[in-house]
């Protein structure tokens, strides 16, 4: 029997934990509606693959439809001009 492969976007941010100065890694995956953080970049990736393992396998044994994306998903960024006298936040 043929296995059936998804592709999932994980947007993955490097972040400050509120109320320390420690940095961390959180990971979203959008169309799931999921996330999860770490120390590492390395942690967050492993979390986030189990995380998302276990959630359409919870999903599966729900009887629930699995979403999947349906198109290629790009992320990018983009240029804003910011105007002169903006306080700015740099994360």
């Amino acid at each position: 029997m043929k296995q059936n492969i998804a592709n999932y976007t994980v947007v993955i941010e490097k972040e400050e934990r509120i109320g320390t100065n420690k940095e961390c890694y959180s990971a979203v995956v959008p169309i799931l509606g999921i996330a999860t953080e770490a120390d590492t970049l390395e942690q967050v990736q492993k979390d986030i693959q189990s995380l998302v393992q276990f959630h359409i396998e919870s999903l599966a044994e729900e009887n629930k439809d699995i979403p999947v994306e349906s198109r290629q998903s790009f992320i990018t960024k983009i240029e804003a001009l910011l105007p002169k006298k903006a306080n700015l936040a740099f994360s």
